[in-house]
Parts: structure tokens; C-alpha cells; sequence
């Protein structure tokens, strides 16, 4: 389980530096939207920034699956969500964005989260299997609430005239990204238990094509997302509702067990609980109205 934990510290930090990469290429490029498939594929696959930011996150997905198949959900995924503080750091640095005491505070709660969910560790018996008409309900009805907080973003921010509230585009592509995550899980199934035909196995089972069209379409509303708000706002509430969700559900539709000793579970359910407080200290918009001579205006700490 050891070598599991190391491969979830890994994989985090490619994710995060991908994020970071990608948003820094958008800035540089034309307005993308999820509405504009074809359009939004030719702009980010001509910009060769965009595409190694994608390169290194998907070197870190790579690395997931094998975290998958070497430690529980609900270990790994709160530990991938610790990384969520380089992002913080690259965001600052390399993009120039202003962090607020609220994020900090969020990321002292995620490494809380981590020293719980370290806490509560223990030998546990990994879920690899899951049927597949529950799979895919499971699936469907998270795209239906997927795309509806993308829609419900669209016409808040039309609607009030304010800036795009990322918190909305990130629990939208997090949440698609978490069925994706469902799939990944799936597939690392196979390579936990260890009867041979991994490949052939995979390719006839419904993880990969299902793991593509969701990724994929997560992968719209998040850039669509990424471009229009701040990394240090998108990316957190992305990722954590991804992972989230991806325990809450895969626990039950893998069943995988939780610890057994009350106060290893105490401490695993405490962590999982400090990670949901992050989506709750993220800020809800990019600006926020202050008074300047009696007069409302906007102070922005936007980038790009």
C-alpha cells in the first residue's frame, strides 16, 4: 500500500502542473465554448502549450490507474486532492493569480483531509468487479447532473451580469470526470486481480468507450470553464467533486469495504468530510462587488 500512496502523490502533481500548463495556453488563445465542439478541438489541438499541458495530465491519469489497483478509493482519492496546494503555488507563480485567505484556508483543510485519511489506513480487501447495469445508471444520471450545473453556470452568468461562477463549471466537469473515474476503476480491476487478459478483457468490457465519451465531454465543460474563471477556483472544485463522488460511488458500485475498527472508520470518514469543506471555502464568482464613493463597482482578480 505504501508504493499506492507514492504513486497518488505523483499522480497529483502531474495532474495539477497539467492544469496549470493548459491554463496558461488559454490564455493565449481565441474564446472556446463547450457549444463549439469542432471549433474548440481545432484551437486546443493547434496550440502546442495546450497540448503538453494535456500530455503531462495524462501521464498523471496513467499513474491513477495503478493507484487504483494498489489502494481503496476512499484512500486514494483524498490523497490525490492534497496535491490541490501545488496548484495553489503554480497559480501564483506562474500565472500571477492573487490568492485569497479563503483558499488558503481550504488548503489547510485538505491537508487535514490527508493526515486523516493516512490515519484511518489499514489491509483492506479492494472491490474489482461491478455490475454493469449498474454501472451505467450510475453513469447516465451523473451526466444529467453534470450538464445541468453547466447550464445553470451558462445562465447565471448571463443573468446577472456578473463574471462565470466557477464553482458551477467546476462541479459540472467534476462531476463528469468522476464517472470517468468510475471506468478508470474498472480497468485497474482487472489489473488488481491478476487472472491474465488484461487487454483483451478491457477492450470487451464497456470501461474504456464509456471512460472516452465521459472524460471527453468533461473535458469540454472544464476547459470551457478553465478559460472563462481563475485555475485557483475551477481546478479545486473540479477536483474535488471528482473525487468525491468518485468514493461515494465507487465504493458501493465496486464494494469496496470501509475499515472495520470504529476509530480507523471515524478517522476516514472525517477526512473524506474536510475534503467536501473545500468546495464550501472556495469563492462563488471571480469578482465581488465592493462600494467605491457610494457606488457599486467590481474589483477583479481575474486571469486570463
Amino acid at each position: 500500500m505504501f508504493f499506492g500512496i507514492i504513486l497518488a502523490l505523483i499522480a497529483t502533481v502531474l495532474y495539477n502542473a497539467g492544469f496549470v500548463l493548459e491554463k496558461r495556453a488559454l490564455r493565449d488563445l481565441p474564446p472556446i465554448s463547450a457549444h463549439r465542439v469542432g471549433h474548440l478541438v481545432r484551437v486546443l489541438g493547434g496550440s502546442r502549450a495546450w497540448v503538453t499541458g494535456f500530455l503531462v495530465m495524462a501521464m498523471g491519469l496513467l499513474c491513477q490507474v495503478g493507484v487504483m489497483a494498489l489502494v481503496p478509493l476512499s484512500v486514494g482519492q483524498p490523497i490525490q486532492l492534497a496535491g490541490l496546494a501545488l496548484l495553489v503555488v503554480f497559480s501564483a507563480t506562474v500565472l500571477g493569480e492573487r490568492t485569497t485567505p479563503r483558499e488558503w484556508t481550504g488548503l489547510g483543510v485538505l491537508a487535514l483531509s490527508l493526515m486523516l485519511v493516512c490515519l484511518s489506513m489499514e489491509p483492506t480487501r479492494l472491490g474489482v468487479h461491478a455490475d454493469t447495469g449498474v454501472l451505467l445508471a450510475v453513469s447516465a444520471g451523473t451526466v444529467v447532473l453534470g450538464l445541468g450545473a453547466f447550464v445553470s453556470a451558462m445562465r447565471t452568468g448571463r443573468r446577472t451580469g456578473r463574471p462565470v461562477p466557477g464553482v458551477l463549471y467546476g462541479a459540472a466537469s467534476g462531476l463528469l470526470y468522476g464517472a470517468g473515474g468510475l471506468q478508470t476503476k474498472g480497468v485497474a480491476g482487472f489489473l488488481a486481480d491478476h487472472s491474465g487478459g488484461f487487454l483483451g478483457r478491457t477492450l470487451a468490457s464497456p470501461y474504456p468507450y464509456l471512460y472516452f465519451l465521459l472524460s471527453g465531454a468533461g473535458l469540454l465543460l472544464f476547459q470551457t470553464g478553465l478559460q472563462r474563471g481563475r485555475a485557483s477556483i475551477v481546478v479545486p472544485v473540479s477536483s474535488v467533486v471528482g473525487s468525491v463522488y468518485t468514493v461515494m460511488a465507487g465504493t458501493a458500485v465496486f464494494g469496496e469495504p470501509l475499515p472495520q475498527d470504529p476509530l480507523r472508520l471515524a478517522l476516514r470518514t472525517a477526512g473524506f468530510a474536510a475534503s467536501l469543506v473545500v468546495v464550501v471555502l472556495m469563492p462563488r464568482h471571480d469578482e465581488e462587488p465592493v462600494e467605491v464613493l457610494g457606488a457599486p463597482a467590481l474589483v477583479t482578480d481575474q486571469v486570463g
